[in-house]
C-alpha cells in the first residue's frame, strides 16, 4: 500500500541522536503501513550507517540510501524526496525531535486546508540532551491567511517559518525543482522557492518542533564559521532577484558578501519599498536552478588572518555609530 505521509531523515555523522529522533517518528498517531522512514546517509564517517541498518532491521517501514560521497544535506534531502512514495513529505533532522500526535495534526490540517504546506506554531531549541533545558522558543500566530512572501524578510521576530523544517506536498517538492544544493542554506532556499512559486503554508495551531541546539556543531554553525552566510544568501537572492524594487536589486548586486560581519538583510530593511509594487506579477514565474548565479567570490572563514582583520573593523565600526 502506498504510505499517507514520508519522514524523510538526511543522515551525516548523526550516530549519537539518530535512534532518539526515529524513536519519535512512531509516535506521531500514524499505523506503520501508513507513513515510512526514508534514510539517506550522506557519506557519514562516524557509526551512522551502523544505526540506520540497526534501525531497518527493527522497522519494516525504514528504507535506506547512500551518497557514494558527500554531497550537502541539500542533495541529501532531494534523494530522499524522489525515493519517497507518499504524496506528502516531512523532513525531520537527524538530532531533532518531535512531540507525541504532532504530525497526525498537520497531515489533517493541510487535508482540511487543501494547501501545499503546514508550519508548526512553536519551535522550542533545547540545549544537548535535555528537551527541559530549553534555549529559546519560536512562535508563530496561526491565520486564516498563508505564509506571506515578506516574512522572509523581517526587522524583528523568528525567521520565517518556511524557511526551517514544514510538512509539504510532494508536488511542491517538484514546482520548485526540489531543495537547491549549490549553496549552504538548502533548507532556507526550499522556503523561498515555496512562496516565490506563489505555493500556500499555514501555521498549524498547537504544534510543536524540537529542535536540538548546543549539542554539536549545526550545518548553519558550520557554514556561518567558514564565513559564507552572506555568500549562501546571496545566492538564494540573485535567484529571487525579480521579486525587489530596484533599489533593492542594487544593494543585493553590490553588497560585500565576503565580509561576514556585515548583514545584507539589515541593509535591505533600511529600503522602502524593499519588494517590487509589481512583484505579483514575478510570483509563480521564476526559474529554479542548482548551479550559481553569482560570481565566485574567496570564502574568508572567521577566524583566518582576513576574518580576523573583518572582525576588527566592525568593532571599530560599531564604536563609531
Amino acid at each position: 500500500m502506498t504510505p499517507h505521509l514520508s519522514i524523510i531523515i538526511p543522515c551525516y555523522n548523526c550516530a549519537s541522536t539518530l535512534r532518539e529522533a526515529v524513536s519519535s517518528c512512531y509516535t506521531q498517531g500514524f499505523s506503520s503501513e501508513d507513513f515510512e522512514v526514508v534514510m539517506v546517509n550522506d557519506c557519514s564517517t562516524d557509526e551512522t550507517a551502523t544505526t540506520m541498518a540497526d534501525l531497518a532491521s527493527e522497522h519494516s517501514n525504514i528504507r535506506i540510501h547512500n551518497h557514494a560521497e558527500n554531497r550537502g544535506g541539500g542533495a541529501a534531502r532531494n534523494t530522499a524526496v524522489t525515493h519517497a512514495r507518499a504524496a506528502v513529505i516531512f523532513c525531520l533532522d537527524s538530532d531533532d525531535l518531535l512531540p507525541p500526535g504532532t504530525l497526525k495534526k498537520m497531515f489533517e490540517y493541510l487535508q482540511q486546508k487543501g494547501c501545499d504546506g503546514v508550519c508548526f506554531q512553536h519551535s522550542i531549541k533545547f540545549r544537548g540532551t535535555d528537551i527541559t533545558n530549553v534555549s529559546h522558543t519560536d512562535s508563530y500566530e496561526p491565520s486564516d491567511t498563508p505564509v506571506e512572501l515578506s516574512t522572509l524578510i523581517m526587522k524583528s521576530g523568528p525567521p520565517s517559518p518556511v524557511t526551517v523544517v514544514f510538512m509539504f506536498t510532494k508536488r511542491a517538492w517538484h514546482t520548485v525543482q526540489g531543495y537547491p544544493t549549490h549553496h549552504g542554506f538548502d533548507t532556507q532556499g526550499f522556503g523561498w522557492r515555496f512562496l516565490s512559486a506563489g505555493l500556500k503554508a499555514y501555521i498549524c495551531p498547537g504544534t510543536t518542533y524540537l529542535h536540538r541546539v548546543e549539542l554539536h556543531q549545526s550545518y548553519y554553525l558550520r557554514e556561518w564559521n567558514a564565513g559564507k552566510t552572506n555568500l549562501n544568501m546571496r545566492e538564494i537572492l540573485f535567484e529571487h532577484l525579480p521579486l525587489f524594487s530596484p533599489p533593492a536589486q542594487q544593494v543585493i548586486r553590490d553588497f560585500a558578501y565576503e565580509d561576514f560581519t556585515k548583514d545584507i538583510f539589515g541593509s535591505l530593511l533600511k529600503l522602502d519599498p524593499l519588494f517590487s509594487n509589481d512583484k505579483g506579477e514575478s510570483v509563480g514565474t521564476l526559474s529554479y536552478t542548482n548551479t550559481p548565479r553569482t560570481p565566485k567570490i574567496t570564502v574568508v572563514p572567521r577566524n583566518s588572518l582576513r576574518g580576523l582583520w573583518f572582525r576588527f573593523k566592525s568593532r571599530i565600526r560599531n564604536q563609531m555609530t
